[in-house]
């Protein structure tokens, strides 16, 4: 029978002489199979083929998506949702994909997408980009997803991110469009005929202008901010948002972190994949390191057992999941990815040295440095700059305790 799996119990699962394999109730076809080399996420489900209401059954798919030690629960759980939607739709996951290069000008506007996609996997892109992105061509363009790729005039486009705009919003209809140029431009790289395909359509939109995240919390704010933060009734949330904001961490990768990842010793949260595609060693101040203690202590008695380091119990199905929200009534648009902003600017302010700061967000270093430098050679100047970044901070956030 099916079983609301979690990253514990995918953990505690154990080969125990002959193969075995446990099917997730959230996501149906989901499974984790078991054997004597190892535990691995698979989908299974029934293909059905031909024109409705003739279809016929043709097999019954079985995919592996990757290795238990390579891909989180999450993770597997939203690229299963792709493929398994593949299947419905009567595509099979597991069939060699046609040459990319031969017939171009014959995809439909999804198999654009989805050769885009499979691009996109193969430059190492964050899944969670192709699934929204993906998503985004279910909710958006529908009527879209069939017709061929020549058909989607420039009027259309025009008119489509019109409609869109009106319907769901400025930021989304950019979002849609910009989808279809990036998968049109590939299309166009790729394709050998040229004359196959016409300029992109999108080339005819004009974006809507979108509001700048420039949103900062001025340092004279933070004291506030702060004294907000404590009064909340939640132990991780506070502990939570105080840890964005001395780290700078994207909000997405905060509430992600797992406890594993968690090396007091040296002392660093050791992230696996950001969304650069890279791993990242987030150096911990004395503060940080105490913010950290703090929220493992605050999971053993709230979430015993929990993965994650700020763990929360899904209002749906009532599994321990990692946070999914970082938004507070008490907090208006002053949680989330705002704190980056905050740390960058409060960085500046302090002197710290900018390929430094940039290193401690995990951005890009551009020009030659980028290609030079690398960040865990460097990780003890960076610990010692991210001890500066805390005490500006708390300067800022207790200025009675920090001034002489």
């Amino acid at each position: 029978m099916p079983e609301k799996l979690t990253e514990a119990r995918v953990k505690a699962l154990a080969y125990d002489g002959k193969p075995a394999a446990v099917r997730d109730a959230k996501v149906a076809g989901l499974l984790v199979a078991v054997n004597k080399t190892g535990k691995s996420y698979k989908i299974q489900r029934d293909l059905w083929q031909g024109q409705r209401g003739r279809k016929v059954l043709v097999k019954t798919v079985r995919h592996t998506l990757g290795g238990t030690e390579e891909m989180t629960l999450d993770d597997a759980r939203s690229r299963a949702a792709v493929l398994l939607d593949q299947i419905k739709r009567g595509i099979d996951p597991n069939a060699p994909l046609p040459d990319p290069s031969s017939d171009a000008g014959g995809w439909t506007v999804r198999r654009m997408f989805e050769e885009y996609g499979a691009d996109m996997r193969a430059r190492d892109c964050v899944e969670r980009s192709i699934v929204d992105m993906m998503d985004r061509l279910d909710r958006y363009l529908p009527k879209w997803g069939t017709l061929p790729v020549t058909a989607i005039k420039r009027s259309q486009a025009r008119e489509e991110h019109r409609r869109i705009t009106v319907d769901h919003g400025a930021t989304t209809a950019n979002k849609a469009m910009r989808d279809f140029r990036a998968a049109y431009n590939f299309a166009l790289k790729v394709v050998d005929d040229p004359d196959a395909l016409p300029g992109n359509p999108v080339q005819a939109v004009t974006f809507n202008k979108e509001r700048a995240s420039n949103r900062v919390l001025m340092p004279d704010d933070l004291a506030d901010w702060w004294r907000r933060v404590q009064a909340l009734p939640n132990p991780l949330r506070r502990d939570m948002h105080l840890l964005g904001l001395l780290s700078g961490l994207r909000p997405g990768t905060l509430v992600g972190i797992r406890r594993d990842w968690v090396r007091l010793d040296a002392p660093a949260v050791s992230i696996p994949r950001m969304k650069s595609g890279r791993s990242f060693d987030l150096p911990l101040s004395g503060r940080m390191v105490e913010v950290v203690s703090h929220a493992l202590t605050a999971g053993d008695v709230l979430f015993p057992g929990s993965p994650w380091l700020f763990p929360s119990r899904s209002t749906k199905t009532g599994e321990v999941i990692a946070t999914q929200v970082w938004k507070e009534k008490a907090l208006p648009s002053e949680t989330g990815h705002i704190l980056r902003h905050t740390y960058r600017t409060v960085a500046q302010r302090a002197g710290i040295d900018r390929v430094n700061a940039r290193l401690l967000l995990d951005h890009t270093v551009p020009g030659i440095d980028g290609v030079y430098i690398h960040e865990r050679a460097l990780f003890d100047t960076l610990l010692a700059e991210q001890e500066r970044m805390t005490a500006a901070l708390f300067a800022l956030l207790e200025p009675s305790t920090t001034t002489d």
